[in-house]
């Protein structure tokens, strides 16, 4: 309801989420809400009332994302801690999180995206590869420093941030397409093996390029301050990917499940279709790659579940990310989280009619077990359209409730 004229409905929105108000959730308490401009108190609310609303502006529009400030600020870097630099919030993508405005020295921040992916699905290609993570680093240097020498006089804020911290966010694609290629369910002991495995190399690697590169080019000012040998104060970040995952053969984005098997993917260049190669791979061998198997599974949104032909274990691993336990993203996010310096970005998929008390149980999940963002909360509509004589038919009421979900370029 309202004036539609006073609704930002073109703007993107936030929440931060401090530790305070969950436990004013979790204890069913009042929450003040506080003038920002003279900290008096302007209103009282029921915590769980605002927390409730909140969820359910998630659950129809897929926003505001969400920041657990607190975690975010307990895991600065060392160096950021001691200078009394907070992060007040985040980029669009909730993954890059950076102190921003007046600092300890009288200077102005703007926070700075400089970002690079690593394709997962190749990952046993590169993960014993000397060097490999190290050139990245530097690549990633050389872009930060070619920022600082030329931006413009407008960008001086984000080119002093820069200079300063050196902060760079090397993130990651194809997580959901290499268990796939290795037979290993998104639900499963094995794929959070991998997982830790993955960014535990990541990390270590990162951070011996930063120490490296700080003793051939100097460490950052931030960290020199405090006699800190570090040539990055934040070194990776986990951004969406969602463009050049496509690029890189059509890796699954950032370290997300894949949404479908089967969709059209369109471009300006015009629509056309894509097929999960793993599962066209098994569906060959199993002598069933056809137009008629592949219809199905379009019809079935993307699903193989209704493939008889499929053993479990295979359905288990092709899943799509509506049919899947979304604890286990919660739960793979969370184990990397103490890998990753910045912050994930980290969607959920739900149906519409969830419950509010699941609803609730996941997102206090997610804040429970450290993570400093949520991102987009994917749904679809509550009906969900018939396939009626091998076609879909659905009326306006049952198409998905948001599709349009936009994403920051740079992320991409």
């Amino acid at each position: 309801g309202g004036d539609p004229n006073r609704k930002a409905l073109n703007l993107h929105h936030g929440v931060l989420v401090p530790d305070a108000f969950m436990r004013a959730v979790e204890a069913d308490e009042e929450w003040a809400l506080i003038s920002p401009r003279d900290h008096s108190v302007q209103h009282r609310i029921r915590a769980r009332d605002l927390w409730i609303r909140i969820l359910t502006a998630r659950i129809e529009t897929g926003e505001p994302y969400l920041i657990f400030i607190d975690h975010v600020n307990r895991a600065r870097p060392e160096h950021h801690k001691l200078a009394g630099l907070e992060v007040k919030t985040s980029n669009l993508c909730a993954e890059v999180v950076l102190p921003t405005g007046p600092d300890h020295r009288g200077g102005e921040r703007t926070a700075v995206c400089c970002l690079s992916s690593l394709n997962l699905e190749r990952y046993l290609e590169w993960e014993d590869a000397p060097g490999f993570i190290e050139d990245v680093m530097r690549f990633l240097d050389n872009v930060l420093q070619d920022f600082i020498d030329n931006a413009p006089e407008s960008m001086q804020t984000a080119a002093y941030a820069a200079m300063r911290e050196r902060s760079v966010g090397l993130g990651v694609m194809g997580f959901h397409s290499f268990l796939q290629s290795m037979g290993v369910p998104f639900e499963s002991v094995m794929a959070s093996v991998w997982n830790r495995r993955m960014f535990s190399r990541i990390q270590a690697d990162a951070g011996a390029a930063s120490k490296r590169l700080a003793d051939e080019r100097g460490p950052c000012p931030d960290a020199a301050d405090f006699g800190m040998a570090e040539r990055f104060s934040n070194k990776t970040a986990i951004a969406p990917t969602a463009s050049i995952s496509i690029i890189c053969g059509g890796a699954s984005p950032g370290i997300e499940p894949l949404a479908a098997n089967a969709y059209t993917h369109k471009t300006l260049s015009g629509s056309f279709a894509v097929r999960n190669r793993y599962l066209e791979a098994v569906l060959e061998e199993a002598g069933r790659n056809d137009e008629e198997t592949w219809s199905s599974i379009t019809v079935n949104e993307g699903s193989v579940q209704h493939l008889d032909f499929l053993t479990e274990g295979q359905k288990a691993v092709f899943k799509t990310a509506f049919e899947l336990d979304q604890r286990w993203i919660v739960d793979l996010a969370a184990e990397r989280a103490p890998m990753v310096d910045q912050a994930q970005s980290v969607n959920l998929f739900l149906p519409a009619d969830i419950h509010k008390r699941d609803l609730h149980g996941l997102h206090a999940m997610a804040w429970k077990r450290g993570l400093k963002s949520l991102y987009y909360c994917r749904s679809k509509s509550l009906q969900r359209a018939e396939a009626v004589g091998g076609k879909r038919v659905a009326r306006q009421e049952e198409v998905p409730l948001r599709v349009d979900y936009e994403e920051c370029l740079a992320c991409q």
